[in-house]
């Protein structure tokens, strides 16, 4: 019952926003709140969903900070109007050709530029240019739209919220980011070449544009794209690209004004995102409300039974019924959708970066046709053009854009994602699935911290290991993906260092993993300094590695968790109980039981046949270590009586 009154409370709120009666603002917090409350979550519970919910996405919304303030310094400092002026000039008085110049230069500033702001500054240069040379003012409307979804493909602040959201990392999701810009690119090409047929018309109004200003040098112009170089190609983070994008702007441009310009850039650009800020505090207090578990029993059935399974599912839900994604609705991302995908993900139907895939996907439509977007409503207040025309127009292009998207996803998942998007897929094509780390993960330890608290342990090893382990290398990550497949990691092993407070003091935990985030071995120091602890637990690894040579030389270079001194056949994975007396599975990614179709968090009914209760606890759990090729029978979600045949083991 409470998992109906929850889904009734989403379909309310989400109508009031369709009917913009309640803003986003306020009914995505106010539905994670009650979404808790009908769940019966206790004053404690209900307390950290909102406290922890507000900063949950902070690096997101952090990043998007510091992405106002390069939209700023570009905006102020005259580098995106003479980007634009550039294009008008080499598109000449052919309408069609200037408009797609302009496109490019509309795509490409919107690869780091965010915000209403930046909306406005830029469509007030663009718009006018694209109407006096006589493009319709209804195409000049849809081109920029169109562009601007182009470019939002790249921008570095959606990366980060689809990492902190889903903790799936934009390398792993590259080869389908540019296999989705180039669709968007050539529908949007198509999308000019039909108007420009089918409308002949001149424009028959024009706004005069703001006053030319002098242009900045053309090394200025690097200035946009500074910060996708910085972090696509040197791992720089995203806030320290930003940053260093928007020194570098204002100093070829302004040396002398540094000062005011940066700071009028910031006051200017937390103006322009503080909707988006206050937005994804809100989202955040829905994505803890949804992780709870008291309304992930109460939603998971619900949710569990409309699931995508099959490609064909997938394709209609986030291709065909894209449109759900409009006025806040179901499929919308930055909206009460957050809640389906969060449950979506946590039932574990679809690998995360095939979930991110079609979030992407549907953000195409959402982005260019929706019309509550506040871009849009500009767009067709500033042009004279109906927001609901613009949407009527467009929509049928981004439709076919994610419908593209999410086909893509089935027919060439294992080569853009890493990983077959389907559990029957799967099961056929994960034995392809590289056991151990690419060569370029050789040697390289992804140093993870559990825990704000224990980023001081984390660095501590980090450097440690970077002074005096050579050949090894460290690599500072924030989250590590414990389902990822290793063929797409750039780390051969994990350490993940946490920080527990005990009545003896503060335990200093350091557990090794290898690429798939199959736990190892683990250590742990309590000496009252977190930092000295630390070196403790690292200098245990050592004695470890002294021990182990075989496991330690396997795990830390070539990232697979195998002794060659103790060769016993294995499968990679294992057997546990749960309070609830129900015997689940925990597979490793790519190993032999993951390439069979087993997967983590599958429900054991039988083994070989019979109910593993007939066996016994311990001696179920034993048949996970003993390299026969058992047969299982469980239940993943709503699917029941799954059979999985083991084939053949694991043996170095």
């Amino acid at each position: 019952m409470s998992g109906i009154a929850i889904v009734l409370v989403f379909l309310l709120l989400a109508g009031l926003m369709v009917a913009r009666v309640l803003p986003a603002l306020l009914a995505v917090p106010l539905m994670a709140v009650a979404m808790a409350v009908l769940a019966g979550s206790t004053p404690g519970t209900l307390a950290d969903v909102i406290v922890r919910g507000a900063v949950q996405l902070a690096p997101v919304y952090a990043t998007v900070i510091f992405g106002a303030l390069l939209s700023r310094v570009v905006l102020a400092t005259g580098i995106a109007e003479t980007i634009v002026t550039y294009a008008a000039e080499f598109g000449g008085d052919q309408p069609l050709v200037l408009a797609l110049i302009l496109c490019a230069a509309v795509a490409l500033l919107f690869t780091s530029v965010t915000g209403l702001g930046a909306i406005i500054m830029i469509g007030t240069i663009v718009l006018p240019v694209m109407m006096t040379v006589g493009v319709p003012r209804t195409t000049a409307a849809t081109l920029f739209l169109l562009a601007f979804g182009l470019g939002y493909i790249l921008n570095i602040a959606q990366w980060t919220f689809y990492r902190q959201t889903f903790g799936v990392d934009q390398m792993q999701l590259q080869n389908y980011i540019f296999v989705l810009f180039a669709i968007d690119a050539l529908v949007l090409l198509v999308f000019a070449a039909v108007r420009s047929r089918t409308t002949r018309d001149y424009a028959t109004f024009a706004i005069a544009g703001p006053p030319p200003r002098k242009r900045v040098a053309p090394w200025a112009l690097l200035t946009p794209v500074l910060p996708l170089v910085l972090y696509a190609g040197f791992r720089v983070d995203a806030l320290v690209a930003f940053l260093i994008a928007a020194l570098y702007g204002v100093l070829v441009t302004r040396p002398r004004e540094i000062a005011p310009t940066l700071s009028a850039a910031w006051i200017r650009g937390l103006e322009d995102v503080a909707p988006a800020v206050i937005l994804m505090m809100g989202i955040g207090m829905l994505l803890v409300a949804v992780k709870t578990p008291a309304v992930q029993a109460a939603v998971t059935p619900v949710i569990a039974v409309l699931a995508p399974r099959s490609a064909l599912a997938y394709v209609i839900a986030f291709g065909l019924l894209s449109p759900l994604a409009l006025y806040r609705g179901p499929l919308n991302p930055f909206g009460v959708g957050i809640g389906v995908y969060t449950v979506l993900a946590a039932l574990h139907v679809l690998p995360p970066v095939a979930l991110v895939a079609a979030v992407m996907a549907v953000v195409q439509v959402q982005n260019v046709c929706d019309p509550t977007n506040t871009q849009n409503v500009w767009v067709a207040n500033f042009t004279g053009v109906a927001v609901e025309r613009i949407t009527r127009i467009v929509l049928p292009y981004q439709v076919g854009v994610a419908t593209l998207a999410v086909v893509c996803v089935v027919v060439f998942g294992r080569a853009l994602l890493g990983t077959a998007p389907f559990a029957a897929a799967a099961a056929a094509a994960a034995a392809a699935l590289p056991l151990g780390a690419p060569d370029a993960g050789d040697g390289v330890v992804a140093v993870v911290a559990a825990t704000p608290a224990a980023e001081p342990a984390a660095y501590q090893v980090a450097a440690a290991i970077t002074r005096g382990w050579k050949p090894l290398r460290a690599l500072r990550e924030r989250t590590v993906d414990s389902q990822r497949a290793c063929a797409t990691a750039p780390y051969a092993s994990i350490m993940r260092l946490s920080v527990v407070p005990t009545f003896g003091g503060d335990d200093v935990g350091l557990e090794l993993f290898d690429c798939a985030g199959w736990s190892v071995a683990q250590w742990h120091a309590q000496g009252g300094d977190v930092r000295v602890d630390a070196l403790g637990d690292l200098d245990r690894v050592r004695t470890w590695m002294h021990d182990h040579p075989g496991l330690a030389a396997n795990v830390l270079a070539r990232g697979i968790a195998y002794d060659p001194a103790d060769s016993q056949p294995t499968y990679f994975f294992t057997l546990y109980k749960t309070n609830d007396g129900v015997m689940h599975a925990l597979v490793r990614t790519g190993g032999p039981a993951f390439a069979a179709g087993l997967r983590s968090g599958d429900v054991v009914d039988k083994i070989d046949g019979k109910f593993w209760w007939e066996y016994g606890t311990y001696q179920s759990q034993l048949r996970a270590y003993d390299g026969q090729p058992h047969t299982f029978d469980v239940t993943r979600g709503k699917q029941h009586d799954i059979h999985v045949a083991l084939g053949e083991p694991y043996r170095g």
